[in-house]
């Protein structure tokens, strides 16, 4: 119970209430996670409340592990409900428990009911991902098993492939001839079996070979798109009139992914289709039109993982927003950085005008008190052993070590510091390539600054009033044999405010791509079109490490349903869990935690029939399966 309760109702009126309210269950025995239906009689008070509890505890403030008053809410009806029924989720943990009704806020218990979680006797049910899955004749696929409630057999059917079945846990199989193919496994255990059967699961064919062309974009929306009237709209325009295959946006601050699903549906509303992609806790997302397998996971709250399927080919993108704070590429400019003493906060440093801080022991000391090359690290051991084409775009919230060269050591209020910033150079010591400077090496002919931008209506968006502190902070970097950027360009308006004041000088030779359009944000956006390979060799392409799907199994039974769907995962954790219709509106959520290899039940039986959309947000991963509701 998470309140405080105070008994205020005469001794006399207890004993009354004790000898006639009373609750029963549906079944006594539950598979963690399940629903457990709570039917109750005879209540006398509106504040009447029943609550679940281990069963060797005494109720008391604190010790429920779950409770509803009789409405089915944790917030009191305004009439007293005499009867009826109440939906609880049972435990994760195997155990006994309990059901107790109490009376008006208090805890005397006038009825129990008793049941136990357990795992015994559920059948297996079939899971399995093939990696990859499109490839040349003669190439080889690895079958890896995902099944949940522990089968101990295992048979295979492969039809066109080599061998043609298998009893193994994970099989890998050749193929040779061009065409689709069908892949059935089925499992066992002693308390029964299933099977899962993937209709043209296996492409083989020549093209395979052929390398796609893919339109990579990055924009921060400024605070979800509100900091400039009609910003949704403008950023609408923008993705429509540039037509990116991916794009990443950041500071997406509804971090239920709501924003990115409205986007979605506007663009759909325009004939542009995309998938999402987005973390829970991340306020960074991707549109694209090629699939989103899986969105996962995230890194130091900074870094989104998403695993693409590029055509066949395994692609992994991250969405970046990086840490804003120990901004050092203010201290040249005579400004503070929001850092540590004395550079905490943005005011100017010294008067009448800034006095710049040029030592870079003091610049570097700044700089790495950020959060900056943590995250950077943190990717960059993710992706270590990676082998598939990666592309990082985001707003890095600190300049390039190419742009802050002794080239432009006399331009844009630098005063004279050449500094190789932390995050690019730490990408680029591990082979990533900064497409825009891949495209346009010159940093002098060819700045690409990105902020700060004119905003469609909105004024000043310079921090540094009196200096120029124009800087390219946002990027595409990419990584991978065979991987090359073709083109680049800066999304948005030519302006930027130089000394508070718009200005276009210095980016005269700077290529620009929806510049006519009203602006939404105070950054410029980034594109580039980068090649990505086909799969040439089969083996190159990890099939463990981070494959197409999420690293363990997520299904949902029955689908179609009528009513309570179980979702069944191969592992651990917290999620939570959203419905939404066609349309994107949201009709159900939940914070669950789903056990592995057992049923974790979600009842809407409330929600009209029809198509869904089952979002599952476990913070480092999401996934969404669509369910038909009968």
């Amino acid at each position: 119970m998470k309140l405080k309760i105070l008994l205020t109702a005469p001794v006399l009126f207890w004993f009354i209430h004790i000898n006639a309210s009373t609750i029963t269950i549906n079944k006594s025995s539950y598979a963690p996670g399940e629903i457990i239906k709570v039917t109750f009689d005879s209540a006398n008070y509106k504040t009447d409340w029943v609550g679940m509890y281990k069963s060797t505890v005494s109720p008391g403030p604190q010790n429920s592990i779950s409770w509803l008053y009789l409405n089915g809410e944790q917030k009191a009806p305004s009439e007293t409900v005499k009867s009826g029924t109440l939906t609880f989720t049972t435990p994760v943990a195997e155990g006994n428990y309990k059901m107790c009704f109490h009376p008006n806020n208090g805890y005397t218990v006038l009825s129990t009911a008793n049941f136990n979680v357990t795992t015994s006797g559920l059948a297996p049910v079939a899971g399995f991902y093939g990696s990859p899955y499109h490839i040349l004749p003669g190439g080889t696929v690895r079958f890896i098993d995902q099944s949940l409630y522990l089968p101990d057999s295992w048979s295979w059917s492969f039809p066109g492939g080599n061998p043609a079945s298998s009893t193994e846990q994970n099989p890998s199989v050749q193929y040779s001839t061009p065409g689709t193919y069908t892949v059935s496994l089925n499992v066992s255990n002693y308390a029964g079996n299933d099977q899962l059967i993937r209709t043209d699961y296996i492409t083989v064919s020549d093209s395979a070979k052929k390398s796609t062309n893919v339109s990579f974009m990055h924009l921060n929306i400024w605070l979800d798109g509100t900091s400039v009237p009609n910003g949704n709209t403008y950023i609408r325009d923008i993705i429509a009139s540039v037509k990116p295959d991916i794009v990443c946006f950041v500071e997406v601050e509804n971090y239920s992914g709501d924003w990115t699903t409205k986007m979605a549906n506007e663009l759909a509303s325009l004939g542009l289709d995309y998938y999402t992609g987005h973390i829970n806790g991340s306020d960074a997302s991707i549109l694209s039109k090629f699939p989103v397998i899986s969105s996962g996971p995230l890194l130091k709250s900074a870094i989104s993982i998403f695993h693409i399927d590029i055509n066949g080919n395994p692609v992994i993108v991250a969405a970046s927003h990086l840490d804003y704070l120990y901004y050092a590429c203010y201290l040249p400019r005579g400004y503070k950085c929001g850092g540590s003493p004395p550079y905490n906060g943005w005011s100017q440093i010294g008067s009448p005008d800034p006095q710049p801080v040029t030592d870079l022991t003091v610049i570097s000391k700044q700089n790495l008190g950020s959060q900056r090359d943590e995250q950077i690290g943190e990717f960059l051991n993710y992706v270590k052993n990676e082998t598939c084409p990666i592309v990082i775009l985001g707003d890095f919230n600190e300049p390039s070590s190419q742009d802050w060269t002794s080239n432009q050591a006399d331009l844009f209020d630098h005063h004279g510091v050449v500094y190789e910033w932390n995050t690019t150079r730490s990408l680029i010591s591990n082979s990533f390539t900064d497409a825009f400077r891949q495209v346009y090496p010159d940093e002098v002919l060819n700045p690409g600054f990105t902020w700060p931008s004119y905003a469609t209506g909105v004024g000043s968006t310079s921090w540094t009033p009196k200096s120029d502190e124009r800087d390219r902070i946002d990027y595409i970097f990419y990584r991978g044999t065979g991987v090359k950027a073709l083109d680049a360009a800066i999304a948005g308006p030519k302006s930027y405010y130089v000394k508070n004041t718009l200005s276009t000088s210095g980016t005269e030779m700077d290529n620009f791509v929806a510049d006519t359009l009203p602006w939404p944000s105070d950054h410029k956006g980034i594109i580039s079109t980068i090649t990505i390979p086909a799969i040439s060799d089969t083996t190159s392409v990890s099939a463990i490490g981070h494959p197409y799907i999420l690293p363990f199994q997520m299904k949902v039974l029955p689908n179609p349903g009528s009513g309570v769907f179980n979702l069944l995962t191969s592992t651990n954790v917290s999620a939570l869990i959203y419905i939404a219709d066609i349309t994107g509106k949201l009709v159900f959520s939940k914070q669950i935690d789903l056990i592995s290899n057992n049923l974790n039940s979600i009842d809407i039986n409330n929600v009209p029939p029809g198509v869904y959309f089952l979002s599952v947000d476990m913070g480092k991963y999401s996934q969404t399966i669509k369910i038909i509701k009968q």
